[in-house]
């Protein structure tokens, strides 16, 4: 039993400098770099209006999406505008998972999945916006 859990704990040592080598690869590239530190501004810009919405709003049930057809389409508790960047930073985390699993030579799907997560970002604080318009009007 010893002998294959010393053999287990080897394996997870070589894989984790696998991952800690690509980490640092990934974080020398000017442009990764950029994207990732770009994206979590946004994220962290993100969390700021949401917990401002919290606090700013007195009431309990809240509209959370207008649509121009129907109307208001979801209420629901403040406390809700939290999921939005927290839907944000695990998006984040699955890009880099993603950039992590398809790294390649030329690093273009790590450029893509990385400058993804900007774009997802910035259409979440575009959301975080609207919730401001429809409550703040």
């Amino acid at each position: 039993m010893k002998v294959n859990l010393s053999n287990l704990t080897q394996i997870f040592h070589l894989q984790n400098e696998g991952l800690k080598e690509t980490i640092q690869e990934g974080w020398r590239d000017k442009k990764v770099r950029y994207f990732v530190l770009s994206s979590a501004i946004i994220n962290i810009l993100g969390w700021a209006v949401s917990i401002f919405l919290n606090f700013r709003i007195d009431e309990k049930i809240i509209p959370l999406h207008h649509n121009i057809y129907f109307g208001i389409s979801l209420i629901g508790s403040p406390k809700q505008i939290y999921f939005i960047p927290l839907l944000g930073l695990i998006l984040i985390l699955i890009n880099l998972i993603f950039s992590y699993l398809v790294k390649q030579k030329d690093n273009f799907f790590v450029y893509l999945f990385t400058a993804s997560s900007i774009l997802i970002n910035f259409f979440l604080l575009l959301g975080l916006g609207s919730i401001i318009l429809i409550n703040f009007r």
